[in-house]
């Protein structure tokens, strides 16, 4: 299932973000009321439309357009104030609380220590052969970050992220200068 897919999925659910309300001026729960569908009128006989453009001549005939994902609107209902507002799916914010049972290897980012999640990712760790989803994130003592995945059969893990790789030439090349500047003090 694709992200577009799922936050439409979302929407239609209800599973909406608390969000600013213009009409009252307060951050309040949006309530969805229904899905925005264009006209089936023409638009040559619209009156408050602008004149459609010609069609050039290398336009398919017959061939109708088809909405993106980003013109896709909604009518959301504002719990305090009852207003109703027509907005895209872009505006929209959603609780995107994702299963682990619900996911495919696929759709998630394969894990690295090396690398930089937030939450609410979705991972595939290589090692487990699992699936899993960011829950929290939090710094440890020495300024590194760890991040907590809930997975399906393992549960909750703590994981490293951000780790830096420090090359196994200069490690020796210092150690070596550490020992002989050792040596020499005694």
């Amino acid at each position: 299932m694709k992200a577009e897919s799922r936050k439409r999925q979302y929407i239609l659910e209800g599973k909406i973000k608390p969000g600013f309300c213009e009409g009252c001026g307060q951050v309040t729960d949006k309530v969805f009321v229904g899905e925005w569908m264009p006209s089936d009128k023409p638009k040559v006989d619209d009156l408050l439309a602008a004149k459609p453009a010609k069609k050039s001549k290398d336009a398919k005939s017959g061939a109708e357009e088809v909405p993106s994902s980003a013109e896709n609107q909604y009518w959301i209902r504002c719990s305090v104030c009852n207003q109703v507002h027509l907005l895209k799916e872009w505006q929209i914010q959603i609780d995107r609380e994702l299963n682990p049972d619900e996911l495919n290897p696929d759709d998630c980012q394969v894990y690295s220590p090396h690398g930089i999640y937030a939450k609410g990712d979705a991972l595939y760790h290589q090692a487990l052969d699992e699936v899993g989803v960011v829950r929290e994130k939090q710094a440890t003592g020495s300024g590194a970050y760890v991040i907590i995945v809930e997975f399906c059969k393992s549960g909750r893990k703590q994981l490293l992220e951000n780790v830096q790789v420090n090359s196994g030439k200069d490690k020796t090349a210092e150690s070596l200068t550490d020992l002989i500047k050792l040596k020499l003090r005694r």
